[in-house]
């Protein structure tokens, strides 16, 4: 059967305001303190008055809303949230949307008409709206051995109807009468829909109605004895009973709704977990990974590589530019190069063979790179590596930089700087007889050294043998 919310406010408004006249003698203005787990409601007056609570829903001023508490079962006591899922049945039974509804808009009232509405499908007639605190109002209803209510008479009827009527709540009186004698097992007797009268234990009263408002109220005579009072009585306790069953039935099914909203929440949270971490997998997939370690071919500069042919020098023994140049050779091998001896002043033909250099020392010899290809091929040991060279492809030549070396010092013995000495006085004194290049033509002249005969090195390698250089002698190659 279709029903609307007024209606349904309609048939709960009479009763729903004796049973708040009765939480109001109750409570006296105390605190309170709910507990949706027990649950439970303490009123904290003396004695302290302990009531089962029904949470309907809440009311945010905020959000600008009302939510229904069956929209989250699985947070809340079944129990606690059973009135709310009744409800919900009897809403889907009379096509009630507001009942049906999770979250509505909040309008002025709208909370206090739900709640009314609730308590004509639950047969719960009191309420509480409980601040939670944030703007926001827990809509409860709260039953108990205290709403016990006293059979109905006359004077206490004409009270609870004349208290409604002054919230003009109640649009259809008509119902309202109706349905309040109904629930409290009074008698009703029509006339008209414009009279009735409504008869309990000790008396009766006449209802005058005009467009469904009550407009004057009288007394009158009994309709019924009492034996059919006590009928409407059991009638009514019936009603009740019956819909104690539906809330029991609503216990069931809110514990049975509640599991399945906690399942649904779960894998909810499970999918919404699985795709953040496939997300994060996405990302981090784009980006070029950090390594957590690095191998020592990572960490280490890689050699630079020797062109072809050259010899390669362990960076380990090359020579540091900053290190100071008196210090001892290397123990590597020495790179061939060429060198020139200068003669000091103070004996004969040292102006002819005096290098670019003279040394302030009469027992040190100069030594210096010498940028002469000629020559270099002069000197003992560097033929060889020549024709290695040569026999290599060509390369391009470098173009040829200014030396910047700084003269390196070294103690050469006496013998040692005679010999070099008379070999250069030897190649001078041919050049001088004969003319330029008279020394390559002839080589079998002998060196005089102190008046001794001394094979020259270019005599030496005519025969066949290889004399060892200045370098390799000095470096001990």
């Amino acid at each position: 059967m279709t029903k609307t919310l007024q209606e349904l406010i309609d048939a709960s408004i009479f009763l729903s305001t004796e049973y708040q006249a009765v939480l109001a003698e109750l409570s006296q203005g105390a605190e309170w303190d709910v507990d949706f787990s027990a649950p439970s409601f303490t009123l904290q007056t003396t004695p302290p008055v302990t009531l089962t609570p029904y949470l309907l829903g809440t009311e945010s001023a905020s959000r600008g809303s009302f939510v229904w508490s069956w929209q989250e079962l699985g947070h809340f006591n079944p129990r606690v949230v059973s009135a709310a899922v009744q409800a919900k049945q009897a809403g889907a039974r009379h096509e009630v949307s507001e009942l049906t509804t999770d979250e509505l808009p909040l309008e002025d009232g709208l909370a206090r008409r739900l709640t009314l509405a609730a308590k004509a499908v639950t047969g719960l007639y009191a309420h509480y709206p409980a601040r939670a605190g944030g703007n926001i109002t827990a809509w409860l209803l709260l039953d108990g051995p205290e709403f016990e209510l006293p059979r109905l008479t006359e004077q206490r009827m004409m009270q609870v109807i004349g208290e409604s009527l002054t919230t003009d709540t109640a649009v259809d009186h008509n119902l309202a009468v109706a349905s309040y004698a109904k629930l409290r097992g009074a008698h009703v007797e029509w006339d008209t829909d414009a009279t009735c009268v409504v008869t309990v234990h000790d008396g009766a009263q006449r209802f005058w109605f005009d467009d469904h408002q009550i407009t004057g109220v009288e007394p009158a005579e009994p309709s019924v004895g009492e034996d059919e009072l006590r009928e409407l009585e059991h009638q009514a306790q019936t009603h009740r009973e019956a819909l104690l069953e539906d809330r029991r039935a609503a216990v069931a099914q809110a514990e049975q709704l509640g599991e399945q909203q906690r399942v649904e929440s779960a894998e909810r949270k499970r999918r919404e977990r699985e795709e953040a971490a496939a997300a994060a997998s996405s990302t981090s997939e784009r980006e070029e990974p950090l390594p957590s370690e690095l191998s020592r071919e990572e960490i280490e500069a890689p050699e630079p590589e020797q062109p072809e042919g050259d010899v390669a020098v362990p960076a380990s023994e090359v020579r540091d530019p900053d290190r100071p140049f008196d210090q001892e050779p290397t123990s590597g091998p020495a790179e061939p190069g060429r060198v020139e001896t200068t003669v000091l002043p103070g004996h004969s033909g040292d102006a002819a063979t005096a290098g670019p250099q003279a040394s302030p020392h009469p027992n040190t010899t100069v030594m210096s790179r010498i940028p002469d290809p000629e020559f270099a091929a002069a000197q003992p040991g560097m033929q060889d590596e020549d024709a290695a060279r040569d026999t290599r492809e060509p390369t391009a030549p470098e173009p040829s930089e200014p030396a910047t070396e700084q003269p390196v010092l070294r103690d050469v013995s006496e013998d040692t700087v005679a010999r070099e000495r008379a070999e250069r006085e030897t190649v001078v004194a041919r050049e001088t007889v004969a003319g330029p290049g008279a020394a390559e033509d002839d080589i079998s002249a002998p060196a005089v050294v102190d008046g001794q005969e001394v094979e020259t090195n270019e005599q030496a390698e005519k025969k066949g043998k290889k004399k060892r250089g200045f370098l390799s002698r000095f470096f001990d190659l």
